[in-house]
């Protein structure tokens, strides 16, 4: 596959949910590279190795759900998100078992926008898909 395509990560200890949405952007009309890490710590080395070596393949976006992880690995992460420069400008979705707004476009900061995460596995592939795609097309006119 290109490495033109955006690459979309997931971080999510949920396998039913990375499985979900890799199927939902595998089904969406713009191609996509789709990573995925289930370990909190393993994808905050990960992206910290490949910031701090400059690698020019650094996720064009990413799906973060902080709450399942054990302990506080999943916020260690966002905190990493965060405040690091050389992965701070990724715009990140994060799940939330209660979002600001049922729309997630509206009232979100510039960076970090909210999605509920739904239990219903169409309704969770229809968030992801929107996220994605109106995000990154966001990115593109900034």
């Amino acid at each position: 596959m290109s490495t033109s395509h955006p690459k979309i990560l997931v971080i999510d200890p949920d396998l039913d949910a990375i499985e979900l949405a890799r199927f939902a952007l595998w089904r969406s009309p713009v191609q996509y590279r789709f990573e995925w890490f289930d370990d909190a710590e393993l994808a905050n080395a990960s992206l910290l190795t490949h910031a701090l070596c400059q690698s020019k393949d650094l996720p064009a976006m990413i799906l973060l759900d902080p709450r399942n992880f054990h302990g506080a690995e999943g916020y260690e992460l966002l905190r990493t998100l965060c405040i690091y420069e050389a992965v701070s400008h990724i715009p990140l979705v994060l799940f939330t078992s209660s979002p600001f707004s049922s729309d997630f476009s509206i009232d979100q900061d510039s960076r970090i926008w909210y999605a509920a995460k739904s239990q219903d596995p169409r309704e969770y592939m229809r968030t992801v898909t929107n996220c994605v795609q109106l995000r990154l097309q966001e990115a593109v006119h900034s």
